[in-house]
């Protein structure tokens, strides 16, 4: 025997899927519409969560469906009882084809991204063949169109048969319009357009939303003091053997003036952090526009001197978007498993005239290697002024695997360039 409405369940799943749906195939056409970098790169995560969220949803729906009885269906004429069959076949397919495609073009791109299922819950791979990844493709956009001529078709039949035919078919879903008696045409109206209001500002929504600040991307990074997210300039910083020859080299004479011991600087706007190399003979001049620093430094007080350096690797940028997407992947940074870089020094010796060495470590990719940072240091009235250089093994910290391990197309050894400014903090 039938029921005479969907239960509670059924509804705010049916609901949950449609807002999803929404928002997901809204996001979906908006993804190159982000910045290259974290944005881009938290839009295609968060795309990917509501769509494994959409397929767990969908599969919890067909299994209450296939437990429960569902309301008895209106009588009608046989075109319009296939038709209703079709388009409610056709919205299943969707809701369970869409992700299903979605993570087969993941688990069969070249790039062999990582999926986090909201930043937290690590997803796998379907074991496919590469040859599924462009079918995957082509039926996950086709799939996206065919949703929305069945939406149209799903509500002009529930508008059909609420306010031409008497039926209360908007009874058997939404709260409120259930009971033996019909309600309303102005009280069905109302309901109608809430339910359809809020797929219009899950649209909406997907259409507005910001991608949150990169520093919320990351697992947090311990620190001594407090950090600063430093946004970078346009420019790529000079090749890394012309930084320190830019030094004026009447101002070596003088010595850095003294501040008071151990203090606090804060890192101003404009700050560059550019790195260097190659590609099968191309030069590479290439950006990260988001990092954060902690310095504890005085000239005076080199033994007690510390400084870190926290790298969002999501926000490298080499002016080639394919470029950079592949860099994100676990071949190279596997930014979405180990998001930040970390260099700390706390060994800072002086190395003639207003240069200096820092040597610590760096953490990439999982791994931690002993670096080295060359810079000068220039302290004026509070406020420094910093350049330098260090030279790094991507193959130490298993940058470039599989393919990309050889040397002889991308060099071993990487370039790094920075300079910045700093306000000495005071209280």
């Amino acid at each position: 025997m039938n029921a005479a409405r969907y239960s509670k369940t059924a509804m705010l799943l049916h609901w949950s899927i449609a807002l999803a749906l929404a928002f997901q195939i809204s996001l979906g056409w908006r993804l190159e519409d982000f910045a290259k970098g974290p944005d881009q790169f938290w839009a295609y995560q968060l795309h990917k969560s509501i769509g494994i969220t959409i397929l767990l949803l969908t599969l919890l729906r067909v299994a209450i469906r296939w437990l429960h009885p569902r309301p008895a269906l209106p009588a009608d004429s046989i075109w319009a009882q296939r038709l209703a069959k079709s388009v409610h076949t056709g919205l299943y397919l969707v809701m369970l084809g869409g992700p299903l495609t979605g993570w087969a073009i993941v688990s069969t791109s070249k790039l062999n991204l990582p999926t986090l299922i909201f930043g937290v819950l690590p997803w796998p791979h379907l074991p496919l063949p590469n040859l599924f990844h462009e079918p995957a493709e082509m039926i996950h956009e086709l799939l996206a169109k065919l949703a929305f001529g069945l939406f149209v078709l799903h509500v002009a039949g529930a508008v059909r048969h609420q306010f031409f035919r008497n039926d209360n078919l908007l009874g058997h879903m939404l709260p409120g319009l259930g009971g033996g008696k019909v309600p309303t045409r102005t009280k069905a109206g109302i309901a109608l357009a809430a339910a359809l209001a809020g797929i219009v500002g899950a649209v909406a929504w997907a259409k507005l939303v910001p991608p949150p600040a990169v520093s919320n991307l990351a697992p947090p990074v311990a620190s001594s003091g407090n950090i600063n997210p430093q946004p970078l300039a346009n420019a790529i910083p000079p090749p890394a053997a012309d930084v320190l020859s830019t030094i004026d080299p009447d101002e070596e004479k003088s010595p850095p003036e003294t501040v008071t011991p151990l203090t606090r600087w804060k890192v101003s706007n404009g700050g560059e952090l550019g790195f260097t190399t190659s590609w099968s003979g191309t030069a590479i001049n290439g950006r990260f526009g988001r990092w954060d620093a902690d310095i504890m430094f005085s000239p005076d007080i080199l033994e007690k001197s510390r400084i870190k350096v926290m790298v969002h690797l999501a926000s490298a940028d080499t002016g080639d978007g394919q470029r950079d997407e592949t860099m994100q992947s676990d071949s190279f940074f596997d930014s979405a498993v180990h998001p930040v870089a970390v260099f700390t020094a706390k060994r800072i010796s002086h190395s003639g005239a207003d240069r200096y060495l820092a040597v610590g470590t760096l953490s990439l990719h999982g791994q931690t290697h002993p670096a080295t940072l060359r810079f000068s240091l220039k302290i004026s009235d509070g406020r420094a002024t910093v350049r330098g250089t260090a030279q790094l093994s991507r193959t130490n910290f298993g940058v470039g695997s599989g393919d990309y391990s050889a040397t002889n197309e991308i060099p071993d050894q990487v370039s790094v360039s920075f300079s910045f400014t700093a306000l000495a903090q005071t209280g």
